[in-house]
């Protein structure tokens, strides 16, 4: 679409970068259009950049000595600061200085005094506040900083170039237009005033329409279905025209990115959620980047920096998602996949350089290949241990360049175009850090990596698109180089637009109001809102404007400005999501995927008990976990979690019970029982650490020993009620044919009464014990009957129980043939409201029920029976491969059927 441009030698101010470069894209399409091969180029720039330029030029030229220029012109970054040492300098005789947010008061003063100077607010005595007297200190101590080493902050600099240009410095061109200034300062007013006192004409930039667009409102639920209606908006007017030059305008972009580019990408380009596709140029384009350390690349080398600098406090999660980042692992991925699954089993939640790299090692014998894995780690700590402990910020830069090239950073493929964008954006972000010696001083490498990290969180950067995007997503500050063909507006609400104002904290509210300045109050607001507004109607000649009833339970209203405008009618629906869009009823081939292969006669399944009871409660999962062998990653944590503990009071109880009988803990006094107790405790912590990879802190180890000797001592008073018994076997390994299938068992503990009896027991340190199922055709907790009716065929089980350990509550719970082998374990006929007369009239009628259940669920695994279905999806808590079941998928698609997952 063409537009009024004067010629091609024009001199164009921009408001802001992004706007200079659509200039320059436009112009290039109008010359292409024209079948020019070749052109003068656009001169378009922001005012910053001209009067550098304008400056520069004046200063080799001799019309500016050297001497009068400022040493350093502070970019942000270094008035950021500066800032923040004037503060902490005039609050170091605080005595609550420390618990300032001196980062957070550094911005507010710096845009304070960008404001004092950008707007001539006068501050006088009787109108500063106590915020305001401390600002001017900080200020004190900011300007002799400056002054002492010949700085400028921009503001002042700018104060200093127009100086100049008033003095007659410079070559100025006869005609200047401005763009995209919707508000002008004081200073940039008196910046035009001297630019026309001496011969330059300055005009408005009109790359809008003459007359406003047709503008209609509507309203959605919520910001998500603005975002979904906007996408499919897009979608139709692209359909309709492919060459159309649309815009989506978000009042808040930097919330609503994220979600926006999830919905453009499933609606228009649904390919790239394939990796190898990911980099697609987009046909949409974003005016606003995210900060530097949201892209993967950079994020991995501040990660390997802080491997190597934080060397006692790297948490296990940020190690395991280096092992399997892209730009680390390269060929050794899979190899350190595996390296990561050993590292969350065998050590803690936190790490060290020196811990990872003993595993490394210690699997790289094992026969992992990990190779370039341990030659990288060996270089990082063979540099980081060579890093003197304090140095400037270029010694710095150098040091943390060099250990990422012995590290193998970025990684051994070739980049992406974006990749290699980032990249070098990340070694200019170094270079900016190297120039900070002056005001950083001597560091040690924790500081100088908080600060790099820092800089890299305050940089905003996006890749530069590789072609012209069919859809602009601006924020409402953003100007069009050009008309568009259509417009929709977003986040129309009376609480986003005007926007709500923000004055500066720090001086008075009232000189802010009186000079108009950003944010001052409500009237700056609604004039600024106006002002934009209005520039917006006129982009297009088509218009939507969108608002939201609700924010979560939030009722919302619509913004003022849309007053007047007519609602819209049916637009283009909503887009879906590309999860959505696949859960389409009409779209899906149905298959029965249910059947797995069968077991082999003798075949052994891993898993024991644990197989047979996800087979009765999804057997999906038992052929996802059992058979296939998947699992979930093991998480990591400092000390012991649940499983341990009560693998390591299984070890306690085996050391005390193993080859004794009830006799022995009866002939013990109480000194006598302490000791056994302290003994058994003592051989079973031992018995425990033999299998693990890193001994417990000692000091750890003294308080689960203090946990383990409560435990046991009130288990074994409570067992001391019991009538005579032997331990016939504890933490007894055994197989078991089922079905044709060989099933490891595991037994905790097998007690022989004097009629030869058996009580088969297992431990259990939870609250809640459950053995209702042993009453249903599907038995969800297995293990007891299996060992019951199964692994002990042919003798005479008494009773079948959990024994419940815990320090301030023991019981028996389960069943048992008659009401006295336990205390407190209910038989069969105290057991009805569970176990009803008519299904188990005895003790046998319950042993062949679990028979009968067990060999049943057995043949299912032996059938290679593996569904996805269950009772309830509660039942689904424990298991480790539910990602794997695809159930939000199934719920999608029952819901788009309209159907019940039940």
């Amino acid at each position: 679409m063409n537009f009024t441009q004067p010629n091609d030698t024009s001199l164009i101010i921009c408001s802001t970068t992004r706007l200079a470069q659509s200039l320059h894209e436009v112009h290039g399409q109008e010359q292409l259009a024209q079948a020019q091969n070749q052109w003068q180029p656009l001169q378009a720039m922001t005012l910053q950049q001209w009067l550098d330029d304008l400056v520069e030029q004046a200063s080799l030229t001799g019309q500016i000595p050297f001497a009068q220029t400022p040493r350093v012109v502070l970019d942000a970054t270094q008035e950021r600061i500066l800032w923040e040492q004037a503060i902490a300098d005039s609050l170091a005789q605080e005595t609550m200085g420390a618990l300032f947010d001196q980062a957070g008061m550094a911005v507010a003063a710096m845009e304070a005094n960008h404001l004092l100077l950008g707007w001539n607010i006068a501050l006088g005595d009787a109108v500063q506040t106590e915020e305001t007297r401390q600002f001017l200190r900080w200020r004190e101590h900011f300007r002799k900083r400056c002054k002492q080493s010949g700085w400028l902050e921009s503001a002042r600099y700018l104060d200093w170039q127009i100086a100049h240009l008033q003095a007659g410095v410079g070559m100025l061109p006869p005609l200047i237009y401005l763009a995209g200034f919707d508000r002008i300062s004081p200073q940039q007013q008196r910046l035009f005033a001297v630019l026309s006192a001496r011969g330059v004409t300055l005009r408005t930039w009109h790359s809008s329409l003459p007359t406003a667009g047709a503008a209609e409102q509507v309203g959605y639920d919520d910001a998500e279905a603005e975002c979904r209606a906007a996408a499919a908006w897009a979608k139709l007017k692209l359909n309709n025209n492919p060459h159309a030059r649309l815009a989506i305008v978000v009042p808040q972009l930097a919330k609503l990115r994220a979600r926006l580019a999830a919905i453009l990408d499933d609606t228009l380009q649904p390919q790239t959620v394939h990796a190898e596709l990911a980099e697609t140029p987009r046909r949409y384009d974003f005016s606003l980047g995210v900060p530097l350390t949201d892209y993967a690349l950079v994020s991995t080398a501040l990660a390997l920096l802080r491997l190597a600098v934080q060397r006692y406090r790297f948490s296990q999660h940020d190690v395991g998602w280096l092992l399997r980042n892209v730009y680390w692992s390269g060929s050794e991925a899979d190899a350190r996949a595996i390296l990561e699954a050993r590292m969350r089993r065998k050590l803690p939640a936190t790490l060290n350089l020196e811990q990872l790299l003993r595993l490394t090692h210690k699997a790289q014998l094992d026969g992992l290949p990990l190779n370039r894995l341990v030659e990288q780690l060996t270089a990082m700590q063979q540099q980081a241990q060579d890093w003197p402990r304090k140095q400037f910020a270029s010694a710095w830069a150098g040091c943390f360049a060099k250990l990422l090239e012995a590290s193998g950073w970025p990684g051994e493929r070739n980049l992406s175009s974006h990749e290699y964008q980032t990249k070098i954006r990340w070694r200019e972000t170094l270079a900016d850090f190297s120039r900070l010696d002056d005001l950083l001083g001597n560091l040690d490498a924790i500081q100088a990596l908080s600060r790099l990290l820092q800089i890299c969180r305050e940089q905003i950067f996006q890749p530069k698109a590789e072609t012209a995007p069919a859809i602009l997503v601006n924020g409402m500050l953003e100007a069009a180089a050009a008309p568009l063909d259509a417009v929709w507006i977003m986040g129309m609400n009376d609480n986003l637009w005007p926007p709500p104002p923000s004055p500066n904290a720090l001086l008075p509210a009232a000189l802010q109001r009186a000079v108009g300045a950003p944010n001052a109050d409500n009237k700056v607001q609604a004039e600024f809102a106006a002002t934009i507004h209005e520039r917006l109607l006129h982009s297009a000649p088509e218009l939507v404007l969108s608002w939201a009833h609700k924010d979560g339970e939030r009722e919302l209203r619509m913004s003022p400005l849309l007053d007047g405008l007519p609602q819209s009618g049916v637009l283009s629906g909503q887009a879906q999501t590309l999860a959505e869009q696949l859960a389409q009823p009409a779209d899906m081939q149905r298959l029965a995927d249910h059947q797995a292969p069968s077991v082999a006669d003798g075949e052994e399944i891993r898993g024991g008990t644990g197989l047979l009871k996800a087979q009765a409660l999804c057997p999906a999962w038992a052929f996802y976990q059992y058979r296939l062998g998947a699992h979930a990653l093991d998480e990591p944590l400092e000390g012991l979690d649940a499983m341990a503990r009560g693998s390591l009071l299984h070890a306690v109880l085996q050391c005390f019970w193993e080859g004794h009988d009830s006799a022995y803990l009866d002939a013990m006094n109480p000194s006598q029982l302490t000791a056994a107790i302290e003994q058994a405790v003592e051989d079973g912590v031992r018995l425990y650490s033999q299998k693990q990879e890193q001994a417990l802190p000692a000091n750890f180890m003294t308080l689960e020993k203090v946990r383990l000797k409560r435990l046991l001592s009130a288990w074994l008073l409570f067992e001391q009620e019991r009538s005579s018994f032997n331990v016939k076997a504890c933490e007894l390994e055994l197989s078991q044919e089922l079905a044709g299938m060989q099933i490891t068992l595991k037994l905790d503990r097998v007690d022989e009464l004097p009629d030869g009896s058996l009580v088969v027991i297992d431990y259990k340190t939870g609250s809640q014990l459950d053995y209702k199922s042993w009453a249903e055709d599907r038995i969800a907790e297995p293990q007891l009957p299996v060992y019951a009716a199964l692994a002990l065929d042919g003798e005479q089980v008494a009773a079948v129980c959990f024994a419940k350990v815990r320090a301030h509550e023991q019981a028996f719970v389960g069943i048992a043939s008659s009401g006295e082998v336990l205390p407190g374990l209910k038989d069969l006929g105290e057991s009805r409201r569970v176990f009803s007369e008519d299904k188990f009239p005895d003790w046998a009628a319950l042993i062949a029920h679990w028979q009968s259940s067990i060999l049943s669920i057995a043949g299912e695994i032996k059938a290679g029976e593996a569904a996805v279905k269950y009772g309830n999806v509660a039942d689904l808590a424990y298991c480790e491969v539910k990602p794997l079941l695809r159930l939000p998928e199934r719920a999608l698609q029952l819901q788009q059927m309209g159907g019940s997952d039940e």
